[in-house]
């Protein structure tokens, strides 16, 4: 692993399928990469049905806990570029008292050949953990982001780097977050929406903003926009799509904690100060 300070930058450029905002699909004519250093590495951006909505939703939105000695992993700041609508998936290793959480947002995609062929007990042995779970794929909304991740893991032939470290408790039930119920996260991110650039957000019944960050692959058309006829908010929630005028940013750290929500679709979203 790096230092601390270590800010690698990754660029991905999306070319296999990748939705338009009228929900159709396109191809690009130039190969993904993604950029760290002087290396290359291709990845792909493939849309299909997902494994199995995670219980606690992203690793990049979870909640903020107290952090135990086991939980301590040497993180670097990593920074993406042009990842809207860009693929990612999640492996969740389940232990005694606490989850590990790994993410490919950094890595060399998530093939859909590889991750329908998963095999979570095969998963769950081979990194001595009691259990695992596959979280995606989902789709980032933003256009960049920075975000702290660990050491790489390989599953099933897919990499992936260490996000996060959970209480057990945090794997809830079924059902993950009660949707249109705000939390707070202490997660290390900073997203960026550029301006001219559609956002999603559900408006709470005080009028305040939450902006979503990633959708799953059970969106219509694989435009967020259609969420407006597939979600249920709570009374007095409201779903809206806009354009953006100038650019935005949302940044949270452990100083500074954002609150975000989760939908009655296990897709969260992040405050808008």
């Amino acid at each position: 692993m790096g230092s601390q300070n270590a800010d690698p930058v990754l660029s991905a450029q999306q070319n296999d399928f990748r939705a338009d905002r009228r929900g159709r699909f396109s191809t690009a004519a130039n190969a993904n990469t993604i950029q760290q250093g002087e290396t290359q590495m291709p990845f792909t951006s493939h849309r299909a049905a997902v494994k199995r909505p995670m219980v606690f939703g992203l690793v990049l939105g979870s909640m903020a806990f107290c952090v135990p000695a086991w939980a301590e992993q040497e993180l670097e700041p990593v920074s993406l570029s042009d990842i809207r609508d860009m693929r990612f998936c999640e492996f969740v290793l389940i232990f005694d008292d606490h989850v590990t959480i790994y993410n490919t947002s950094a890595s060399n995609g998530c093939p859909e050949e590889k991750w329908q062929a998963m095999d979570t007990a095969a998963i769950a042995s081979e990194h001595g953990a009691k259990a695992a779970e596959l979280n995606g794929p989902k789709f980032w909304t933003m256009d960049a982001q920075t975000i702290s991740l660990g050491a790489t893991k390989t599953f099933g032939g897919i990499e992936a780097r260490y996000g996060a470290t959970l209480p057990l408790s945090a794997l809830g039930g079924d059902t993950g977050s009660a949707p249109y119920t705000p939390y707070t996260s202490a997660k290390n991110q900073t997203m960026t929406f550029k301006a001219g650039s559609p956002v999603y957000e559900l408006v709470d019944p005080d009028g305040n903003t939450y902006i979503l960050n990633a959708y799953g692959s059970d969106v219509e058309g694989g435009d967020p926009a259609n969420l407006v006829n597939q979600l249920s908010p709570a009374e007095g929630w409201t779903f809206q799509a806009r354009t953006l005028a100038e650019d935005l940013s949302i940044e949270g750290s452990s100083d500074t904690p954002v609150d975000m929500v989760g939908d009655d679709m296990h897709q969260y979203y992040t405050r808008m100060e």
